[in-house]
C-alpha cells in the first residue's frame, strides 16, 4: 500500500526515519498486522519484520506522527502480545512511500519469546457456530488472537515451517487470508479449514477405526451413555466422562488408579460455571483470560456434580473450553459438565502422540477421538486459585508457558533443574528465566524422559547452552543426581541451592527485592543444611545467602516417607515428642498396640525416623488426630481436608493455647529459635475430649499456627530491623493459613509479599534457584 503525499517533505526538519526494535512476546500474536494497520492509519512509510530478537520496525514520516505511532504501539497492542522493551534509533530518510511486511530473518541467538497457547477468541467462536460460515464446526479454526502456539512450535522465528502445521499446505482461501495484512488471520501460522487442515476421527481401543459421519456428535453420545473417552486436545489427550454420572466418574478413577485426588470439570460457559460454584468477579475474570486455566473455587451445594469428583473438600476445579473441539462438545445442550483430566495413569506424563495414546490408554478409554495435528510439546492444563484476594498459580503449564519471567540480576546461560515433586526446570539468560511446563514428580524413567525431552526443546528453541547447572541440596532427588551427571559430562559448573532459600528467592525475584528480608518458607519437605528435613522456617534472606532464624521444633517421622503416606505415623511422632504417653498417643491416632510399639521403638532407636521441622507434616498430623485421616491417596490430601472442614468457621483465634511457643536456641537448633508445640497438642487433645466441633478445632489450629509464625517474624524484626516479609512454599496454597498470616503480619506493620506469576510451591523452585545462581555469579563477576 502507498500513502498520499505528506505535506511535510523528506528534507524538512520535522520529517524523520526511525528504527524501532520491539522485544517480548511479539511473534504469533498478530503484532505485524497490528503495526501495519497502525502505520497505515498514521500515514507512515516503512517496514516490519520478525527476527530472533523480536520485531524490527522502520518508520518514515512526520515526527509528530511517529510519536503518535509510538504512543499507540504499547497502549493498543494485541491482547496476546507482551512488550518487554522498545529501542529507538535514527535513520536517514529514504523517501519511501509505502509500508510493507518483510520476510522473517534469523539473526544470531534467540531472545524473543514463543507465545503461549491461547483460548478460542470470540470471533472464532462465532464462526465455529455459524452455519453460514465456511469453518462452521471446524475443530481447528484459529486466528492471530487465539489457538495453539507453544505446543506446535519447533523453534523461533515463529513461522509455519517451524510448526507442526508445516505438513498442511493452505488452500487458496486460507492462503489469501494468511497473506492479507488487514485480515485477522494474517500470518496466523495454524490457519486451516475443512479443505486443507487437520481432521478428527474415532477409534476403538484396539486401534481400529470406528465408522462415523460426525465423530464429535458420536463422542457426545458415548459420553452421555457413560463411556470414558480419550480426546486429543492442544497439549495432550484428556480422559473425559460425564461429570454428573457417579458411575462414570468412579469407573474412571478405578481405571486411571486415581482414587481420591480431585478431578477437573469443564463447563460450557461462565453461566454454567456460576451454577456449580460461588464465583467472585476476580475468579470469573481469571476463568476468561486467554490462558483459560483451571480455577479452584468454592462449590455450591446440590450442584448436580457427582460426589466422586472432589470427595471430602468444598472446592471444585473448573475451567472453560479453550479449543474449538471442546466448544463443539458443549454445543449439544444435553452436555452439562465433563471431567477433563490428563490422559495417563496416575502420576505419569500426559499422553500426546496417537501411537503413545493407543498403547498407554487402551486399558482406560472406551474409545478415542483422534486428530492428526502433531503435538510437539506435552502441556497439562494450568491450575490457579485466588488466595487472599490474589491470583496464585498452583500448576504453571498451558497458557503460561513458555512466557519469560524477569530476573532481578542478569544471568549468564544457566539451567536450574528444580526439585523432585511437581518438577519444573528453568533456563535463564540475561534478564529472563524461561520455566518449563509442569513436568510432575520425578519418580520414574517416563517422567525423566519428559524432563529431558522438554529441556532439549527449550534449549533448541531459545538457543541457550547452559554454562552453569543449579540444583537442590537433597542428595536423594533424581533432579540432583541428574544435574550432577549432566554437568559432569559437559564440564559445567554446579551450584547447589538450599530448598527453602530457593522458595523465598523466587518470591523476592518476582518482586525485584534484593533483600535482606524475613522469609517464611512453609512446606512439606526440604533438605536442610544440617541434613534434616526442614519445612517450617523463618529465614533472613538475601538473594545470594540466608540465615535460619527460627523453625518449628524438630519431631521424628516414624517410617520416613511412609509417614507422608500415612499421617497417623506423623501424628504419633508429634504427640510423643509433645510429652503424650504411648497409650495417649495411640488412642488419639487410632493405632493398634503393635503399631504404637513399633513406632516407639523406631523413634527411640532412631531407625528410619528422621527429624523434621515441616509445617506440612504438622498439618498432616493434625488431620490424623482431628479427622482420623490415617492414609492419603494424594499429596497434601490431609491438609486440604483440614482446611476444608474449617471453611465456614471464623478466622479469629479464641485460645492462645493453640499458639506454638518460641524458645531460645538450644544445641539441637544450631543457634536458631524453635517453635515448641506441646501446648498446642494438649489443647487439641483436650478439645476433642470435650466434644468441641472438629471444624472449630481445625480453624483454631490454623489460627494458632499463623500466630506462632507472626510472633517469630516480630522477633526477627526486633533482632534485624527488617520489616519486609516474603512468604513462599507449598503451604501458601492453603487459603486460610495465608489469609491469617498476611492479615496478622500487616497488623504488626510488616510489608508482605506473595507470589502470582510463579507457583509458591515446588513448581517455583527452579525460578528461585536461577535467581540465586544469577546473584552469586554476578557477585563473582562471571559474565
Amino acid at each position: 500500500m502507498t500513502f498520499s503525499p505528506s505535506s511535510t517533505s523528506p528534507s524538512s526538519p520535522d520529517f524523520a526515519r526511525k528504527s524501532i526494535r520491539v522485544c517480548g512476546v511479539v511473534q504469533g500474536v498478530g503484532f505485524r498486522p497490528f503495526v501495519y494497520r497502525l502505520a497505515t492509519e498514521e500515514s507512515l512509510a516503512g517496514l516490519i519484520g520478525n527476527d530472533t530478537d523480536g520485531v524490527i520496525i522502520e518508520l518514515e514520516g512526520p515526527a509528530a506522527r511517529i510519536q503518535a505511532f509510538l504512543a499507540r504501539l504499547t497502549a493498543e497492542r494485541p491482547p496476546l502480545a507482551r512488550i518487554d522493551s522498545v529501542t529507538i534509533g535514527d535513520l536517514a530518510p529514504t523517501g519511501e512511500t509505502g509500508f510493507r511486511i518483510v520476510a522473517s530473518e534469523v539473526l544470531g541467538r534467540v531472545s524473543t519469546g514463543i507465545p503461549a497457547d491461547a483460548a478460542t477468541c470470540a470471533d472464532c467462536l462465532r464462526e465455529l457456530l455459524d452455519p453460514a460460515d465456511r469453518r462452521y464446526r471446524y475443530p481447528f479454526l484459529n486466528c492471530t488472537n487465539c489457538g495453539p502456539r507453544f505446543t506446535i512450535t519447533r523453534r523461533i522465528p515463529y513461522d509455519r515451517p517451524q510448526t507442526s502445521m508445516a505438513k498442511f499446505p493452505m488452500c487458496p482461501e486460507c492462503q489469501a487470508e494468511y497473506d492479507d495484512p488487514l485480515n485477522r488471520r494474517f500470518h496466523a501460522q495454524p490457519n486451516a479449514c475443512w479443505r486443507c487442515g487437520p481432521h478428527v476421527w474415532l477409534e476403538s481401543p484396539d486401534g481400529s477405526p470406528i465408522d462415523s459421519a460426525d465423530p464429535v456428535a458420536d463422542t457426545i453420545e458415548r459420553l452421555l451413555r457413560g463411556e470414558i473417552m480419550a480426546i486429543k486436545g492442544i497439549g495432550g489427550f484428556h480422559l473425559s466422562v460425564d461429570a454428573t454420572s457417579e458411575d462414570a466418574v468412579t469407573r474412571l478413577r478405578q481405571r486411571k488408579h486415581r482414587y481420591g485426588k480431585p478431578l477437573a470439570i469443564m463447563v460450557r460457559d461462565l453461566s454454567a460455571a456460576r451454577s456449580l460454584c460461588d464465583l467472585s468477579s476476580a475468579e470469573e475474570a481469571l476463568l476468561q483470560t486467554p490462558a483459560h486455566p483451571i480455577v479452584l473455587a468454592h462449590a455450591r451445594s446440590h450442584n448436580g456434580i457427582a460426589p466422586a469428583v472432589a470427595p471430602g473438600i468444598p472446592w471444585l476445579g473448573i475451567f472453560l473450553p479453550y479449543a474449538p473441539l471442546q466448544h463443539l462438545l458443549f454445543a449439544d445442550s444435553r452436555v452439562k459438565a465433563l471431567i477433563m483430566t490428563s490422559a495417563n495413569l496416575s502420576e505419569e506424563p500426559i499422553a500426546i502422540d496417537n501411537d503413545e495414546a493407543r498403547t498407554r490408554l487402551a486399558g482406560i478409554a472406551d474409545a478415542f477421538l483422534m486428530h492428526d495435528r502433531e503435538i510437539l510439546q506435552r502441556c497439562d492444563d494450568s491450575v490457579t486459585a485466588f488466595v487472599d484476594g490474589l491470583p496464585q498459580i498452583l500448576r504453571r503449564a498451558r497458557g503460561f508457558v513458555p512466557l519469560a519471567v524477569s530476573l532481578p540480576v542478569e544471568a549468564p546461560p544457566l539451567l536450574a533443574v528444580g526439585g523432585h515433586l511437581k518438577n519444573v526446570f528453568a533456563l535463564a539468560r540475561g534478564k529472563f528465566a524461561y520455566q518449563s511446563q509442569h513436568i510432575g514428580d520425578l519418580e520414574n524413567a517416563t517422567s525423566l524422559e519428559f524432563f529431558e525431552e522438554s529441556l532439549r526443546h527449550l534449549m533448541h528453541t531459545f538457543e541457550i547452552e547452559p554454562h552453569t547447572v543449579v540444583h537442590d541440596l537433597h542428595p536423594g532427588y533424581l533432579s540432583t543426581s541428574w544435574a550432577k551427571q549432566w554437568a559432569d559430562d559437559r564440564g559445567l559448573r554446579l551450584i547447589g541451592v538450599q530448598h527453602h532459600h530457593a522458595h523465598i528467592a523466587a518470591c523476592m525475584a518476582e518482586h525485584s527485592l534484593a533483600g535482606p528480608v524475613i522469609g517464611l518458607a512453609l512446606d512439606g519437605t526440604g533438605y536442610g543444611t544440617d541434613g534434616r528435613i526442614w519445612g517450617g522456617e523463618v529465614l533472613v534472606c538475601s538473594l545470594d545467602k540466608f540465615e535460619r532464624f527460627a523453625h518449628l521444633d524438630y519431631v521424628p517421622m516414624p517410617g520416613g516417607d511412609a509417614a507422608v503416606r500415612e499421617p497417623w505415623r506423623m501424628a504419633f511422632g508429634h504427640l510423643v515428642a509433645a510429652g503424650f504417653s504411648e497409650d495417649e498417643a495411640r488412642e488419639l491416632v487410632g493405632a493398634t498396640e503393635l503399631e504404637a510399639r513399633v513406632m516407639r521403638r523406631m523413634m527411640e532407636r532412631q531407625i528410619n525416623a528422621p527429624l523434621t521441622s515441616s509445617l506440612g507434616r504438622l498439618f498432616d498430623a493434625a488431620a490424623a488426630v482431628i479427622l482420623h485421616r490415617r492414609k492419603v491417596d494424594y499429596e497434601a490430601q490431609a491438609a486440604i481436608e483440614l482446611e476444608g472442614i474449617a471453611f465456614d468457621e471464623p478466622d479469629r483465634l479464641r485460645r492462645m493455647d493453640y499458639v506454638p511457643e518460641l524458645f531460645a536456641p538450644d544445641t539441637e537448633s544450631n543457634g536458631s529459635l524453635s517453635l515448641k508445640l506441646g501446648y498446642l497438642w494438649r489443647t487439641i487433645g483436650d478439645d476433642l475430649h470435650r466434644g468441641v466441633p472438629k471444624a472449630r478445632i481445625a480453624a483454631q489450629f490454623h489460627a494458632g499456627v499463623a500466630e506462632g509464625f507472626i510472633g517469630a517474624a516480630a522477633n526477627a524484626r526486633e533482632k534485624t530491623g527488617l520489616s519486609q516479609v516474603v512468604m513462599s512454599g507449598g503451604c501458601m496454597h492453603n487459603r486460610r493459613l495465608t489469609r491469617l498470616l498476611r492479615a496478622g503480619l500487616e497488623e504488626e506493620g510488616f510489608k508482605v509479599f506473595l507470589q502470582s506469576r510463579v507457583s509458591p510451591g515446588d513448581g517455583g523452585l527452579s525460578y528461585g534457584q536461577a535467581a540465586i545462581a544469577a546473584s552469586v555469579l554476578y557477585s563473582e563477576g562471571t559474565p
